[in-house]
């Protein structure tokens, strides 16, 4: 490996979906940047992800980027070279104790042009006769949303920013510059000089901001992607990408075959953050046990596989852009839990502002 300095506007550390689309915004407003990522592009969390996105943000966190990223998503990016979104319909399923703060959410969308309705029970079972949904619980159904490749986007991220930006393939060792202001990044193939840098790596973030004096609490958790073929064959086309907010479920196509990819939120934290083929039958079975009390057709489905990953989780349960004074021209962009993906157009439109400022 060659150990050669490199110099650009901004660093990121992250090549994952919110460190490349911020690039991308960075390479529009003609800076230069180099993406540091030992594993490549979407080779962490990013690459597992299910690649849910809706503009519904039951959390209440970050609702106008939701909206914003559903939109980006819609366009197929700023030059609508991304891949389309699979609009099979989101929803979200809903406590019906809820359903006044999920219906003053929908008409916010409507107001701003998107399609939503709120569904009772009934009506969601008669819609997707696939789906089993006690009258305890209520859903908010966006028939534009539903999911997306997830390498297929960052490729088409990556394509986008043109050769305004460098790929590093290295390991980020420590920040440059001091207290008072960054400097860079140094790596395994070499310093990184820039006077603007983005942590956008998940918990490898924490130990590079702690070189600079800044702290920044991150914890994995483990999540497991599980892929079902169900005996009784059915037509995956009418089946919404589905979260369950009362379990920690979630289900869609998998988009080869009758396979459906689902997955529940775990408890178990602290996991190593590494990305591993295949589930246990532990997991597999956890996950089953859940899901299929909302869509019966998993309760005997032969599990075919999964993907075994980790989320990046801040103590307040939900991401953030910090921009940074000590040092100046630090900005990161963390703790997103699992919900990155459907925010990150806004999110790196957001953060490449102020990393622009950062530069000028």
């Amino acid at each position: 490996m060659s150990h050669t300095a490199t110099a650009a506007d901004v660093a990121v550390v992250g090549g994952g979906i919110i460190g490349l689309v911020t690039a991308e915004r960075l390479t529009a407003r003609g800076l230069t940047v180099v993406v540091i990522d030992e594993a490549g592009i979407a080779g962490g969390a990013t690459g597992a992800s299910g690649g849910l996105v809706r503009a519904f943000d039951p959390s209440g966190h970050h609702p106008v980027w939701a909206a914003a990223g559903l939109e980006a998503y819609l366009r197929q990016g700023r030059h609508g070279t991304w891949p389309r979104i699979r609009d099979q319909g989101s929803l979200t399923l809903v406590a019906r104790s809820t359903v006044p703060c999920a219906a003053d959410a929908v008409s916010q969308l409507r107001a701003a042009g998107r399609k939503a309705d709120v569904l009772s029970a009934q009506e969601i079972s008669t819609r997707f006769p696939g789906l089993t949904v006690p009258d305890d619980l209520a859903g908010v159904y966006e028939p534009e949303a539903g999911w997306l490749p997830v390498r297929a986007v960052a490729t088409a991220v990556l394509r986008d920013a043109g050769p305004e930006l460098h790929l590093k393939r290295a390991r980020a060792t420590r920040l440059l510059g001091t207290s008072c202001r960054i400097a860079g990044v140094d790596t395994t193939a070499g310093p990184v000089h820039a006077p603007a840098v983005l942590l956008a790596a998940g918990v490898g973030s924490t130990p590079l901001a702690a070189s600079v004096g800044v702290h920044l609490p991150l914890r994995t958790r483990s999540v497991g992607y599980c892929l079902f073929e169900p005996r009784e064959r059915a037509d995956l086309a009418e089946l919404p990408t589905v979260v369950d907010r009362t379990t920690g479920a979630w289900l869609r196509p998998w988009g080869v075959g009758s396979l459906v990819l689902a997955g529940v939120t775990s408890e178990e934290t602290d996991v190593p953050a590494t990305v591993q083929p295949g589930v246990t039958a532990r997991e597999e079975q956890r996950v089953r046990d859940v899901v299929r009390h909302r869509y019966p057709r998993l309760a005997q489905a032969p599990g075919r596989g999964g993907i075994t990953a980790y989320d990046a989780m801040a103590p307040a349960g939900h991401g953030e852009v910090t921009v940074h004074t000590s040092p100046a021209g630090l900005v990161t962009a963390t703790g997103w839990n699992g919900g990155g993906f459907k925010l990150a157009p806004a999110v790196g439109e957001f953060a490449a502002a102020r990393l622009a400022e950062a530069v000028s």
